[in-house]
């Protein structure tokens, strides 16, 4: 069914939040005996994270919105302005973790290091095994869910979209894992907006759209193969994390492995895409079965982003909208949807996107070809 781009713009934003904040819950409140029995269920629980963890997903949110505002003002990517956006909200958060005399970088004591091999055997590689702040090593879904108003601004033209995603991802310090990740969701969302998103044949369309980028096209292909073959979520989970058990400890904590560090990092966008494009039309089964993994607030957040591109803000559950609101992450439903459609305004080329209300139809017309007047126009 196809669904106006303004209710898609409005389902990916909307989706990225919901997601997010609900796999934060499963991920670290969720009953673990719930997990294992597939009892997983939405209307019965509440979702209010504790104020650590409430800031944390408010960071990546801010920054959204914040990316989403640069674009708005400017009518389009700007490096320059980009970067002054992030530095400013960079310097915000490390002085909030000052003030807080609290850190968001893993400690590893030896304790915890001898039981990693343990972990992965336990296929638990979701980890994040780099010494780092997380504002500068973003998880992939952070760097998702921030990168959105980028993707869907230039979702139609697929060179300008590898551009501006591009210079996007320079800002962040593992810009090798970031760059890879954001063209492979970045693309399935332009799809997804364009009414080209074929779950049957989009992977190997990926691929080539990405290029042969190892280690995640190998992962991509085991993704389109688990579809094809119809397999559950537990076989795509360990086929999908088999080759991390091999890493010793030594690798793991290594700074030159590179590879394995980016191994893992992908691990959550191939297990989203196995989710959404195996039940792409149904938001509430995705999202359900992202959060049973181990990793469910990445999965969750990826899913919710091209599940709501896809099936725009109709296929969000109402209870989900009603339970929730937003207001957990500091940002409520109505905020996201206003944001959402300043972008869609300025991707349509509307005079002036502070003055659209609901009764007024905004005049649109092709980028760069109806551009506003300098002055009112007088007259007729």
């Amino acid at each position: 069914m196809q669904y106006s781009l303004l209710i898609k713009f409005q389902g990916a934003l909307l989706g990225a939040v919901l997601g997010n904040n609900l796999g934060y819950y499963f991920e670290y409140k969720q009953i673990e005996k719930e997990r294992k029995n597939y009892k997983i269920s939405i209307n019965k629980h509440k979702f209010y994270p504790l104020d650590l963890e409430k800031q944390k997903l408010q960071k990546w949110v801010e920054i959204t919105v914040n990316c989403a505002n640069s674009l708005i003002i400017n009518q389009e990517f700007n490096q320059e302005d980009w970067q002054k956006v992030y530095g400013q909200w960079q310097d915000n958060w490390a002085n909030k973790k000052d003030q807080s005399s609290k850190t968001s970088q893993v400690k590893y004591p030896q304790k915890k290091a001898e039981k990693f091999a343990e972990i992965i055997d336990n296929k638990l590689p979701g980890i994040h095994y780099m010494d780092k702040d997380d504002v500068f090593y973003p998880t992939a879904s952070n760097v998702a869910i921030a990168s959105l108003p980028v993707t869907l601004l230039y979702h139609e033209d697929e060179f300008k979209l590898e551009q501006k995603l591009e210079q996007w991802g320079k800002v962040w310090q593992n810009y090798s894992d970031i760059n890879p990740s954001n063209l492979t969701i970045g693309y399935v969302i332009a799809q997804a907006l364009t009414e080209q998103l074929y779950p049957q044949t989009i992977i190997p369309k990926i691929i080539d759209y990405i290029g042969e980028k190892e280690p995640l096209v190998g992962q991509l292909r085991q993704v389109e193969q688990l579809i094809d073959q119809g397999a559950n979520l537990n076989t795509a989970i360990t086929q999908l994390s088999k080759n991390v058990k091999s890493f010793s400890r030594q690798q793991i904590f290594s700074e030159q492995q590179e590879n394995s560090i980016s191994y893992t990092f992908f691990i959550p966008i191939c297990l989203a895409l196995y989710c959404f494009l195996s039940t792409p039309e149904d938001l509430n089964l995705a999202i359900l079965r992202a959060a049973r993994t181990k990793w469910a607030t990445q999965i969750c957040t990826i899913v919710g982003t091209l599940s709501g591109a896809y099936n725009s803000t109709a296929g969000i559950p109402v209870e989900w909208r009603q339970k929730m609101g937003g207001e957990p992450l500091g940002i409520n439903e109505a905020e996201i949807m206003n944001v959402a459609k300043k972008l869609w305004a300025v991707w349509c080329g509307v005079y002036d996107q502070n003055n659209m209300t609901q009764n007024i139809v905004p005049a649109v017309a092709a980028s760069n070809v109806i551009r506003p007047r300098p002055r009112k126009a007088s007259g007729y």
